[in-house]
């Protein structure tokens, strides 16, 4: 049951958010397995099983690995990760749960190693993207 229906309450903002995730995915030049397995783990922190799910099964449907699916809750103690991920996981849950100035400057230093400049403003921008959805998925109170 749903305690509201953002597209259908709010639909001028429903068709923005909608719009500006679509730009991002139509014009971010990551790697498609790196920007869902990075939604999978910000959805997981942000406790948001619809998109978990949704984000679970584009990962998997690019070529994702189900062992990392397996391991993203852990992923710091998995051996499944290589560096560039490691170094984007750790960027969107410092993003996500708000780390202190120093934190993300250390993050935002492993992160700068393994990518772009526009890499890194991309995967930004979608690690923004995600915690809106998922933000806006748990307050409807959507359940998958």
């Amino acid at each position: 049951m749903s305690r509201f229906e953002f597209a259908k309450t709010s639909p001028a903002l429903f068709k923005g958010l909608y719009h500006a995730s679509t730009v991002f995915e139509t014009e971010n030049t990551l790697a498609k397995t790196l920007v869902e397995i990075v939604k999978c783990r910000v959805s997981q922190l942000n406790n948001c099983s619809f998109c978990l799910r949704m984000h679970r099964d584009d990962y998997l449907k690019h070529g994702g690995q189900q062992d990392k699916i397996d391991m993203l809750a852990v992923w710091r103690n998995a051996k499944d990760f290589d560096p560039e991920e490691r170094a984007a996981l750790d960027w969107a849950e410092k993003l996500t749960l708000g780390a202190d100035a120093a934190v993300i400057d250390s993050s935002f230093d492993a992160l700068a190693a393994h990518f772009s400049a526009e890499h890194i403003s991309e995967l930004t921008t979608g690690i923004a993207l995600i915690n809106a959805w998922n933000r806006l998925g748990v307050a409807q109170h959507q359940l998958a």
